[in-house]
């Protein structure tokens, strides 16, 4: 899409909001770790979209209403917990009928790499040969990952999260799985760990733990939950907590714990140390816990 298409994209959005600006919610955001990736929320849509094309792919989850879509020489209707799926440049026009949804938009490179990891060789560019799916675990696992993106998070946890849910939605609606052997797979999850355990503080990203291992990041996230038995920025964050248990033991105060131990900030802090201990930490650092009662993931 060149400049001047994007630029009367965007001014056919603005119109139209300007047109309803009591009715439509529009939401669009970005992830500076997630670069390849696109955000969108819309609820209360009603409009009559003319024929048009992305860039991206588009992974839409119907939350309510109905959408409409005339590709590929056919009509579907997508509606409340199905899964739209658009492919990248494929020309197609839609209706939305008081719609609420939320959308990914990827980039081709980012779904290609994990589509081709996934089946061991190079994906068509047209990936999915279903507009509309009806898949109840998949359905939750985007709008799941839809959701926390929206939260404040480590790169680890968004990419883990990012790669898992979208190898989840291609395995079963674009292609195949590819295994790694075992005493690779045991070696390299070690050494993912041993790095996550010496760098548990900073900004660890899913392509830097593949870096090291030699392994796609798919196939990393893969064999290092099958392993430990959790994805590795839950680990991370496991790491993280048991630190800042020790921190408080020795007195330091939460917000320097919360800076320490690498967390994004306070909330995201409190959040995960409550999940993980069972009690908030201002109430652990007034308590006279001698022994932890969570049992350590290494």
């Amino acid at each position: 899409m060149t400049t001047s298409e994007v630029r009367a994209a965007a001014g056919t959005i603005i119109n139209m909001l300007q047109t309803k600006p009591d009715y439509w919610h529009l939401k669009f955001w970005r992830i500076p770790q997630l670069d390849y990736l696109g955000m969108l929320h819309g609820s209360r849509i009603t409009y009559d979209y003319p024929l048009h094309l992305h860039e991206e792919y588009s992974i839409a989850l119907m939350l309510r209403g109905n959408e409409t879509t005339v590709c590929r020489g056919r009509t579907f209707t997508a509606v409340a917990g199905s899964i739209l799926l658009i492919n990248a440049e494929e020309a197609h026009s839609s209706y939305s009928d008081h719609t609420e949804y939320r959308v990914f938009k990827v980039i081709p490179k980012a779904l290609t790499d994990i589509a081709s990891n996934t089946s061991g060789q190079p994906p068509n560019r047209r990936l999915f040969t279903d507009l509309v799916v009806n898949d109840r675990l998949v359905f939750r696992r985007l709008l799941d990952l839809h959701q926390n993106l929206e939260q404040k998070a480590s790169a680890l946890e968004y990419e883990s999260e990012f790669v898992s849910t979208m190898a989840l939605l291609l395995a079963r609606h674009a292609g195949s799985s590819l295994t790694v052997e075992p005493a690779k797979r045991e070696r390299r999850v070690r050494v993912t760990r041993d790095y996550i355990r010496a760098h548990y503080a900073e900004n660890v990203s899913l392509a830097k733990l593949a870096s090291i291992t030699n392994l796609s990041a798919f196939h990393l996230l893969r064999a290092f939950s099958k392993q430990v038995g959790c994805p590795p920025h839950e680990y991370q964050t496991q790491v993280r907590i048991a630190q800042a248990r020790k921190l408080i033991r020795q007195g330091c105060s939460l917000m320097n714990v919360a800076l320490e131990t690498g967390f994004v900030d306070q909330s995201h802090f409190s959040r995960n140390f409550k999940r993980i201990v069972g009690i908030p930490p201002g109430e652990y650092s007034r308590s006279k816990i001698i022994q932890d009662r969570i049992h350590e993931v290494w």
